[in-house]
């Protein structure tokens, strides 16, 4: 156990006095520019003999270059300000951290000791720990007032000195080399940029013409191999293009680099950028505690595209090397965009596919069957075909998906991650822990603390990918506000573009199953409360997870495609023959994936009249019409003994407050706050309350006690005081008891 004091928090505040002036000189260098600017141009106006419109058309043209000059010098001066501002805060609280480290070095080289009474009556001396304990509680609570009155001014510097960034790249035109921009910048103000690390030496310059002139990524690589680690890492953020280039190497390979060829030994074999072996992750885990520091950073800068996504690396590399490939991705992305808005639009697809229509069809009847393909929603229920005007609105989500991860948290975590080299990953950074943007993308984010005793990582379904992962990913960050809760938003598989021509095909969940337990396993939680949640085609990919023996306390399936389990292929007799088995079992094996005990609790929850009940009856239908092999998710959760049912309830705030989830749009309210569906998510992954499904009538014809409009609603009940599974199941609504893992005399759990 240590404070946590960062060592920049005890610092000199010299230097930032110094870089805040240098600021300040810029912004007053630039401001000396604009008014420049304008005494030039009116000068040449009156020289010229300019007036009326001729005169306002040049002060239209330079307008946009005097008020980013202006823009730039109030970020300045802002930026210089708040470098100030952390200076100040330094003088003040830097010497209070160091004092109460010194008493906490002191407590430590000297611990308070008692005298205890041995068993043979002697009195001896030891260690008194509660003591310890008791004061190193009352030093981290003196030191927690100086370290957020450090931390709040240094987000104010990054956030300042991010928009001076913004502001000058607004000032360079899209095709602008770099020799145009700095000819563009106030004389003097470069080499303060220089200085602060804001824009690339002549070094740099050089060193981006020979990397411009390299056949490879590894080529790529020596090069920046030239660079010191520390300077190399700002190298890469300010060119994110060259970052992009190191990006295209989804696996890399060097012989002749012994700590990644090390790592590959570690490895194995991968597959679309993924380990295809869980017993790997546990050895790629030890390879990489074993690497100094400099190591570890290293490979995070030079081969992000492993480290961002290999399983066994801990959270806080994968994050620190995954934000470089953001920033390359926004680059990249916006020529995508480019390309994109130069294509012909929907309308212009439209008439061309009208004219190249087979065979003759009257005018109208040609414009139906293409109105059928070619609206938003036949995207996304029928098909998967993309045209030029939907991807263009995809285009401009991801990026401003991408835009948002780069921003810092509104709620940092505790502190920073740092090691020998610096800061690996800022308190105010999102964690990604997974970001590939080739195709519809996989993505991965940690949000909370990295500590926390609960986690839940949420699986999202159907039509899910990196334009829209942003809506489920805020969602889930409130899991973390949460006391001592983290939430994990997990996309990192390919996951179905169409409910008709993708949704049922098997192979989503089963390939998705396995992806998520080796995530799981990477993650290394075997002490924490680990939840996983699916929804829709998720809870299908959770299922096939917890087949496999996902390593879990908890899964919750909310409107799932299936369970996972009793999935027929061959198909059932009398369709093959006689006998044939299920290729999935009918309950949950009892051990995880490498054969450790395992106790799961399974949750799950579906509205009535969610069209989801298709897909979760798929099992029935393949039965009686046969359907292709790969097609389904195995057996209906809602009726399986293996789960304890939750009720959807109502919305419990809004304009639709007191009103029942149920029907076609119920599939997405069930994992919207403000409902009681997402307030039992939230209680399954904090180990709380949630509302019990409940039934009442008889056993010819059961109904749920939530088709009373005026059911004034089931209170809710902590989760280990629910029935049972099997308990659950009769119609009658009986008194709650222990969820003890038994379902009275049908054996033991799965």
């Amino acid at each position: 156990m240590s404070l946590d004091i960062p060592g920049w928090m005890t610092g000199d505040a010299g230097p930032v006095r110094t870089a805040a002036r240098g600021l300040r000189s810029a912004a007053g260098v630039v401001d000396d520019e604009r008014a420049g600017l304008r005494r030039t141009l009116g000068q040449a106006a009156t020289a010229l003999g300019w007036e009326g419109q001729i005169t306002d058309r040049a002060d239209e043209a330079a307008n946009p270059a005097q008020d980013g000059l202006r823009i730039m010098q109030e970020d300045l001066h802002a930026a210089g300000g708040a470098l100030d501002d952390l200076a100040g805060a330094l003088e003040d609280h830097g010497p209070t951290l160091r004092e109460i480290q010194s008493d906490w070095d002191a407590l430590h080289a000297d611990k308070p000791r008692t005298e205890v009474t041995y068993y043979t009556g002697e009195e001896i001396g030891t260690v008194d720990w509660a003591e310890v304990r008791r004061r190193e509680d009352a030093l981290r609570d003196r030191a927690e007032h100086p370290k957020e009155m450090l931390r709040t001014a240094d987000r104010g510097c990054r956030d300042t000195l991010a928009q001076v960034r913004s502001s000058l790249a607004a000032l360079e035109p899209g095709s602008s080399t770099a020799s145009f921009t700095r000819s563009q910048a106030p004389q003097g103000t470069w080499q303060v940029f220089r200085d602060q690390g804001l824009v690339n030496t002549a070094a740099d310059e050089a060193l981006l013409v020979r990397i411009a002139r390299a056949q490879d990524p590894n080529a790529v690589r020596a090069l920046l191999d030239e660079l010191d680690q520390q300077r190399l890492a700002g190298f890469l953020q300010r060119n994110p293009y060259v970052m992009a280039a190191l990006a295209t190497d989804d696996e890399p390979r060097n012989a002749d680099d012994p700590v990644l060829s090390g790592l590959w030994e570690a490895i194995g074999e991968l597959e679309d950028g993924q380990i295809t072996d869980p017993r790997s992750i546990e050895g790629i885990r030890d390879y990489w505690a074993g690497l100094s520091p400099q190591e570890q950073q290293r490979l995070r800068l030079l081969y992000p595209t492993l480290v961002g996504t290999l399983d066994g690396i801990p959270v806080e590399h994968r994050a620190a090397a995954n934000r470089l490939l953001v920033e390359s991705a926004i680059d990249v992305e916006q020529q995508r965009l480019a390309v994109l808005q130069s294509m012909p639009d929907n309308a212009a697809t439209r008439e061309q596919a009208l004219d190249d229509l087979p065979g003759w069809y009257p005018d109208w009847l040609g414009e139906k069957i293409l109105e059928g393909l070619m609206h938003d929603e036949a995207q996304t229920l029928l098909h998967d075909f993309r045209l030029r005007d939907q991807e263009v609105e995809r285009s401009l989500a991801r990026l401003e998906f991408y835009e948002g991860l780069m921003e810092p948290l509104e709620r940092p975590r505790f502190a920073d991650v740092e090691d020998a080299t610096g800061t690996v990953l800022p308190a105010d950074a999102r964690a990604v822990l997974l970001f590939d943007p080739r195709g519809d993308g996989r993505y991965a984010e940690w949000h909370g603390e990295f500590d926390s005793d609960n986690v839940g990582i949420f699986v999202p379904g159907t039509t899910t990918d990196m334009s829209n992962i942003g809506g489920y990913a805020q969602r889930v960050e409130r899991w973390a506000r949460e006391p001592n809760t983290s939430g994990v938003t997990w996309m990192g598989v390919d996951l179905p573009n169409s409910v008709a021509s993708d949704a049922t095909q098997t192979r989503y969940s089963e390939d998705g199953g396995q992806a998520l337990l080796r995530f799981v396993e990477g993650l290394g939680m075997s002490e924490r409360t680990v939840t996983a949640v699916g929804h829709s085609a998720g809870g299908g990919i959770v299922g096939f997870a917890d087949v496999y023996g996902l390593d879990v306390d908890r899964t919750m399936l909310v409107a799932p495609s299936g369970s996972g389990l009793g999935l027929h292929r061959p198909l059932p007799w009398p369709l093959a023959p006689w006998g044939a088995q299920p290729s999935t079992p009918n309950e949950y094996p009892p051990q995880t994936w490498d054969g450790h005990d395992r106790q799961v609790q399974r949750f799950t929850q579906t509205a009535p009249g969610d069209s989801i009940g298709v897909a979760q009856a798929s099992e029935d239908v393949r039965w009686w019409v046969g359907l292709p092999e790969d097609w389904g998710h195995g057996d209906n959760p809602n009726t399986s003994d293996q789960f304890v049912r939750l009720e959807t309830g109502r919305w419990t705030e809004g304009e639709h407050a007191g009103q029942r989830l149920e029907g076609f749009d119920s599939h997405g309210q069930v994992v919207t706050p403000g409902t009681d569906a997402w307030a039992n998510i939230v209680g399954v992954i904090t180990g709380g309350d949630v509302i019990p499904y409940r039934e009442d009538g008889d056993w010819i014809g059961p109904d749920n006690v939530y088709d009373d409009p005026d059911y004034p609603g089931t209170d809710p009940v902590p989760i280990d005081d629910l029935e049972s599974p099997w308990q659950q199941s009769q119609p009658e609504i009986m008194a709650p008891g222990p969820l003890d893992g038994s379902f009275e005399d049908r054996g033991e759990p799965a």
